[in-house]
């Protein structure tokens, strides 16, 4: 797949953990009372690699759930595609290219790179999130050989907390200090459970979709990333219905970080937009 990086001895899903999430410290509001930590199993899915297509930004827009938008910088297309997501309740990511470990790829100057200094990977990165509004968090786009090195990952994670933006790690590699980094950032994050097109074969992404509702009622989440492919498209639209039947609540992905992150989050966030229906 372009742009697409292969999972460096890390598998397409995600282990569950042998203990549950950490859980909020506290309720809060919506949701009829219920606090995160009250709630049944609930999953969260992010589309990545959007900015390039408008047909793509209008058709993961008009998706009827609460899917993320994970857009690249320097697209054509970026700008009116979080816009576009923002408009229709969804959350918006800026997709952080980050240097894979294929020396074979190319990388252009919207790349963090592991040789950069300090200061010239932040200027990368804020010239990267200037240019897509709504953003709320970021994950990484690629990134095996720069996520598995420490200084520049912690870096990036004090430059999002002082934004007030959360990290989600996309684990191209099962070497990655993302989740590590944040967490000692004391940033809001979580970790990518289940690719569900690493296959992009129909049947195949069927049943990474079953795996992704499997692991939120084993673990109470469940996080996946999926690509705009038509086949992707084609099979979330078709069993996106069929998650709550099997006792598994989509829900926005902020909703998922706060839990893994044990905050909570705040009544009348996007989190809890429309729950209370």
């Amino acid at each position: 797949m372009e742009g697409y990086e292969s999972t460096e001895g890390e598998p397409a899903n995600k282990a569950a953990p042998a203990s549950p999430p950490p859980q909020p410290p506290g309720p809060p509001t919506g949701h009829g009372g219920k606090g995160l930590d009250q709630r049944g199993p609930r999953a969260a899915i992010i589309i990545d690699d959007l900015g390039n297509s408008r047909r793509h930004a209008s058709v993961v827009s008009e998706l009827s759930y609460p899917v993320a938008v994970a857009v690249l910088p320097q697209t054509p297309h970026a700008a009116q595609t979080a816009r576009q997501a923002h408009a229709s309740g969804k959350e918006v990511l800026l997709h952080m290219p980050m240097e894979p470990g294929d020396s074979g790829v190319r990388l252009d100057g919207s790349f963090l790179r592991a040789g950069m200094g300090r200061e010239h990977l932040l200027a990368t990165l804020r010239s990267n999130l200037a240019g897509i509004p709504h953003v709320q968090g970021v994950n990484n786009h690629m990134g095996s050989r720069l996520t598995a090195r420490s200084r520049p990952m912690r870096w990036v994670m004090e430059a999002l907390d002082r934004r007030g933006l959360y990290f989600i790690d996309s684990r191209t590699t099962a070497a990655t200090k993302g989740l590590k980094e944040a967490r000692a950032a004391g940033l809001p994050a979580a970790e990518r459970d289940v690719f569900l097109d690493h296959d992009p074969a129909e049947e195949a992404v069927r049943e990474q979709f079953r795996t992704m509702l499997t692991q939120a009622r084993e673990q109470g989440t469940a996080l996946a990333i999926a690509h705009p492919h038509p086949v992707t498209l084609k099979v979330l639209r078709e069993m996106l219905p069929q998650a709550s039947r099997r006792g598994v609540e989509i829900v926005p992905l902020r909703e998922v970080v706060a839990v893994r992150s044990g905050q909570a989050a705040k009544g009348g966030s996007l989190a809890y937009k429309g729950s209370d229906n």
